[in-house]
């Protein structure tokens, strides 16, 4: 669909502002490839009027974008959220098509922000999939010590959108997933990283997005669900319909994954 309107996307980030929102994770898509990223930023992470904590923001981007780009969003993070999905070449080529050399990338970005960009976290994702089940326990084996991320997540593939479209050769069930998950923990205890994981079976209530045509979505019984324009369901003290999102699960799920301290504890 097409790209938000920044004028739209300037007065959500007014809005969520004003209600309080604690965090706020600007994804995509490809985020920065949004000309007006720059003043989105701005707006949500800028000094509250009144006083109070703007909200912590996350980018979540795939790394590709010039390093001139990212040096002028970087101060006005909180977080950024980078993908590598496994140690193996071969495997992390077939699941990033057509952004070679896509991983180099990333771990230069991550080197960038550990060496001058010290007031931003790093999370680092890795989708498992049927491809990558070897190489994805092994991804911090391509960090050094000095540039390990403060989170690593490794997540379900979830079949929607593109992965249902996919899935007869990128799923794998719940079982194989939590052998990958036990072999992940592993990794990460012996180089004393935070681990978080995400499984479909928790996606229920716990996410609030807004799709560029300015659409609430969350998820209900695994799939997305569209509720409505934000700004009608804001007036009409809608967001939240029917329980479809609920705020402790929507909170405990963004502290988890973007903590205030970067061990774990919020």
């Amino acid at each position: 669909m097409p790209t938000m309107r920044s004028a739209e996307a300037l007065r959500i980030a007014g809005t969520l502002r004003q209600e309080g929102v604690q965090g706020v994770v600007i994804s995509g898509g490809e985020p920065t490839l949004l000309p007006y990223l720059g003043d989105l930023v701005q707006e949500l992470s800028g000094a509250h009027p009144d006083g109070g904590a703007p909200p912590r923001v996350v980018l979540s981007t795939n790394g590709l974008a010039p390093l001139k780009l990212m040096e002028r969003v970087l101060p006005g993070l909180s977080w950024i959220a980078l993908p590598v999905d496994s140690a193996d070449e071969k495997e992390h080529r077939e699941l990033r098509k057509g952004v070679a050399p896509h991983r180099e990338r990333v771990l230069d970005l991550l080197q960038e922000v550990r060496k001058n960009h010290q007031q931003v976290k790093v999370k680092l994702g890795t989708v498992v999939t049927r491809r990558n089940v070897a190489g994805a326990p092994r991804v911090l084996d391509l960090i050094e010590k000095a540039c390990l991320p403060d989170v690593w997540k490794v997540y379900q593939m979830s079949e929607t959108n593109y992965g249902a479209d996919n899935a007869s050769w990128l799923s794998i069930d719940d079982d194989e997933f939590e052998e990958v998950v036990a072999r992940c923990q592993e990794a990460a205890d012996e180089r004393e990283v935070t681990l978080r994981v995400y499984r479909n079976a928790d996606r229920a209530g716990t996410y609030f997005f807004i799709d560029p045509d300015c659409q609430v979505v969350v998820i209900e019984a695994g799939e997305e669900r569209r509720l409505g324009d934000f700004f009608d369901l804001v007036r009409d003290d809608a967001t939240g319909s029917a329980g479809l999102v609920q705020p402790f699960r929507n909170a405990a799920n963004f502290v988890g994954t973007y903590p205030l301290d970067p061990r774990g504890q919020s």
